[in-house]
């Protein structure tokens, strides 16, 4: 099959785009030819990236290399957050490719990464959103059950683990470099800062431990590993929210004389990420809103326990994990942190995340299944000399 992708992708920073960079090696690897259309122009991109949108949606240079690249099933993996500005001309491409070709268009696929986060943040509008990007397909899959309540129909292929990076950087490098003593236990808190991850959360959940048992928080500290994420056009404003979340936090740790215990680390190399699992005793996730998270699925891969809350998928991702607490509840967050930290041996991750194999199987099913009925529809629809859009 020649597939080609609609997603950020490396060497841009993006949760979602390491995800399809990962998907289409894979599928690279098991025969497939795969090409990809970034929301932007990417500089330094790799041969596989064929173009991008323009601001208006697919431009005529987009156009030919589509047409020339002939793809069965164009595969959008789309979030809020990856497309940005670029969303409309996402849209708009979308409603290109649903009725272009009649005779044998390509087939379009979405995977929604964060159906329930971003309707939650966006509400009706949101909603609208992902109504008309699932109208203009011709399949949808989702992560979890219950971004498949929200878009009936769809497919659940939960999010695979990653191979994780390359670690260049040794735990004592790190140690050294950011000043943190041998002794030190560390609480990992990786990836983009954003409202709904609750670090306001869970810096009142330390204050709340240190008031419990003071000598027992007076040897942790938490490493925040990531920066605010930077949008544009429009979605800025949601960049000026994570800031003024991030300022919040600050001010609040500032208060209840915290700041010590914490380490902002701003963007992580990829060199040092294998070093900062190593190094920490458990990664934590204090979400009060969440689909999956590519964060866990690292923290399976290194080996690394997981404190979680049990907001949106994560309930289902850590199902049988004795480590999680409801979300938004800063004190049974710290009783979680403080039965953590007082209990050895930690048990290793207690979820499943299907592993990569297992996910280019079923993705490569659905476009089999999709492509035979797509066909057995058209050579239907020309045997009775009907016009037809294809779907």
């Amino acid at each position: 099959m020649r597939i080609l992708f609609v997603s950020p992708y490396p060497p841009a920073k993006d949760g979602i785009g390491t995800y399809t960079h990962v998907l289409g090696g894979a599928l690279r690897a098991a025969g497939h030819d795969v090409a990809v259309v970034t929301p932007r122009p990417l500089p330094g991109a790799p041969p596989e990236v064929i173009g991008a949108l323009g601001p208006g949606g697919a431009t005529q240079a987009l156009r030919e290399a589509e047409a020339s690249f002939a793809p069965d099933v164009v595969h959008v993996q789309f979030a809020v957050p990856a497309f940005g500005s670029r969303t409309p001309a996402m849209v708009r491409w979308l409603g290109e490719l649903s009725h272009g070709r009649p005779d044998g268009r390509a087939a379009v696929v979405t995977t929604m990464h964060e159906v329930t986060r971003d309707t939650a943040l966006l509400r009706g509008a949101g909603e609208a959103l992902y109504r008309r990007i699932a109208a203009g397909s011709d399949h949808v899959i989702v992560h979890t059950a219950a971004a498949q309540e929200l878009v009936p129909g769809s497919q659940v292929v939960p999010h695979f683990s990653s191979p994780p990076p390359e670690t260049t950087t040794t735990p004592a490098e790190l140690r050294e470099r950011f000043g943190l003593g041998e002794s030190e236990r560390l609480l990992l808190a990786f990836g983009f800062i954003h409202v709904d991850k609750g670090l306001d959360d869970l810096v009142a959940a330390l204050g709340l431990l240190r008031r419990r048992d003071a000598g027992l928080a007076a040897n942790v500290r938490v490493v925040v590993a990531g920066t605010v994420r930077g949008r544009t056009g429009p979605f800025r404003l949601m960049e000026l929210r994570d800031h003024v979340h991030l300022r919040k936090v600050l001010r609040m740790a500032r208060r209840a004389r915290l700041l010590d215990r914490l380490v902002f680390t701003g963007f992580v190399p990829d060199g040092d990420i294998g070093a900062w699992f190593g190094t920490s005793e458990a990664v934590v996730l204090p979400y009060r809103k969440a689909e999956q998270s590519g964060v866990a699925n690292l923290a399976r891969a290194f080996g690394v326990p997981v404190l979680a809350t049990t907001a949106g998928g994560l309930a289902e991702l850590f199902a049988d994990s004795p480590w999680t607490a409801p979300p938004a509840k800063p004190s049974s967050l710290a009783d979680l942190l403080q039965r953590f930290l007082t209990t050895s041996p930690h048990d290793p991750p207690a979820h499943h995340v299907p592993e990569l194999g297992e996910t280019v199987a079923a993705t490569a099913e659905a476009y089999r299944t999709l492509l035979n009925a797509t066909r057995a529809d058209i050579q239907a629809d020309a045997a009775q000399g009907r016009v037809t859009d294809g779907r």
